[in-house]
């Protein structure tokens, strides 16, 4: 049994605030560690709330100890939140998870930054649901449940989660079937399909849905390898491509005003198409070119994207490395993130995203997010701990106020970033 102590630390060298936000009572869990202790107070309301104390060989061992708990409470619903006015640069509004432990990197950011729509698996993948979070709040709402299928052995793997330009409903694509869900109402309908392997070569674990800024123009990959951007005002397809006769595709990217697509083929050495997307024109074709060949170049691109000037291409590739760009009609390095320890590689990447003002640039590393400038160079405006582990989303919301990390960590992190001066 834990023994009882009175709740009356010295300044603790860190502590969490958790809040269980569903009615009736919001209740609280104070989490603090000093020294080699790990400090519990928990209460609802104005109650006088319970106190107790555990003791860990280290300081380290009870900060270990406080964020594994901190993980078991946000799953069952506890939140770190706070008001966004109030928080400063770079400090993080919400942390949160979902009831399943695997998921939070598949998720999105309401485009005006008030909801986290985020998709989590079942154990083994047998089952998913999507969950919407209030970010002021954040109070969850199960949204959706996929039941075991029939592909894959019955296994339901959601690879993406994109909320449509007025936020009234989410594109989430299940194995190979991309599909478009209704808030209100909660009808789901198919926007294209494929059977990897099957009618299609492309890998729903690489090649995924993605959307201009506005979110005008949606990058769908269907059967037959045919690669298709849709206007989602009207659902028409502004241009379809046919790719059988290329390597397997691996990735694609729409510029930020829809007006571009690269397409990257091939599982090692990786080529890439830049098409004009109303024209149907092939800009450019090159072979990405790899520096550190010993280890990037085997792997090939796994993740592509544009800066916000649409003048270069970035991509991500390799053991997790980058980002880099290129020109997009050139084949030579314009610059990249270097590891700060290693010079045969670049820096650890899982995913990035530039702000809608083109001022940030965000990465996903291998312990949280970090900002950068628009080079790649570190931002001035450093980011708190994520907590999300190895980042493999980061999004901002439209005005670019807020980011949203995601990770292997399970956890979800919002954070203030208003533009640097």
């Amino acid at each position: 049994m834990r023994p009882v102590v009175r709740y009356s630390p010295p300044v603790p060298t860190e502590d969490l605030l958790l809040t269980h936000p569903d009615p009736p009572t919001a209740r609280r869990l104070l989490l603090a560690v000093d020294g080699a202790r790990l400090l519990r107070r928990s209460w609802r309301g104005s109650a006088k709330g319970r106190h107790s104390a555990r003791e860990f060989p280290n300081p380290q061992a009870a900060r270990d100890a406080l964020a594994r708990e901190a993980a078991t409470r946000m799953r069952e619903g506890y939140v770190f939140v706070r008001d966004s006015a109030a928080t400063p640069p770079g400090e993080p509004v919400l942390r949160c998870a979902p009831p399943n432990r695997d998921g939070p990197q598949t998720f999105d950011l309401h485009p005006h930054g008030h909801t986290l729509a985020v998709a989590s698996l079942h154990r083994d993948a047998y089952g998913a649901d999507l969950h919407l979070v209030d970010v002021t709040t954040g109070r969850r709402r199960l949204l959706h449940t996929e039941t075991p299928g029939t592909g894959r052995g019955g296994q339901t793997f959601i690879h993406t989660v994109l909320f449509d330009a007025d936020g009234t409903g989410l594109m989430y694509t299940l194995n190979g079937e991309t599909r478009h869900l209704d808030l209100s109402t909660g009808t789901t309908r198919v926007l294209a399909r494929y059977e990897q392997f099957s009618t299609a070569r492309f890998n729903p674990f690489c090649a995924r849905p993605v959307q201009d800024a506005a979110r005008q123009r949606l990058l769908l990959f269907d059967t037959d390898d045919r690669v298709r951007v849709r206007a989602t005002s009207t659902g028409d397809d502004v241009r379809v491509l046919h790719t059988a006769d290329q390597p397997e595709c691996r990735a694609g990217a729409l510029s930020p005003s829809g007006r571009l697509l690269a397409l990257a083929y091939g599982v090692h050495d990786s080529t890439v198409q830049l098409w004009h997307v109303d024209t149907g024109r092939l800009l450019h074709s090159t072979r990405f070119p790899f520096p550190f060949t010993s280890t990037t170049g085997r792997t090939g691109i796994s993740h592509l994207g544009f800066d916000p000037t649409e003048r270069f291409l970035l991509a991500t590739g390799g053991f997790a490395e980058g980002p880099f760009a290129l020109p997009v009609n050139g084949d030579t390095l314009a610059w990249a993130v270097p590891d700060p320890y290693r010079t045969d590689r670049y820096g650890t990447c899982f995913s990035w995203q530039y702000s809608p003002h083109g001022d940030l640039l965000a990465i996903g590393g291998r312990l949280g997010a970090s900002l950068h400038l628009p080079n790649g160079e570190p931002s001035p405006m450093a980011l708190a701990p994520s907590h999300t582990g190895r980042t493999h989303r980061v999004t901002f919301s439209a005005d670019g106020t807020l980011l949203a990390c995601g990770g292997d960590t399970g956890q979800l992190s919002v954070h203030h970033v208003p533009s640097p001066p």
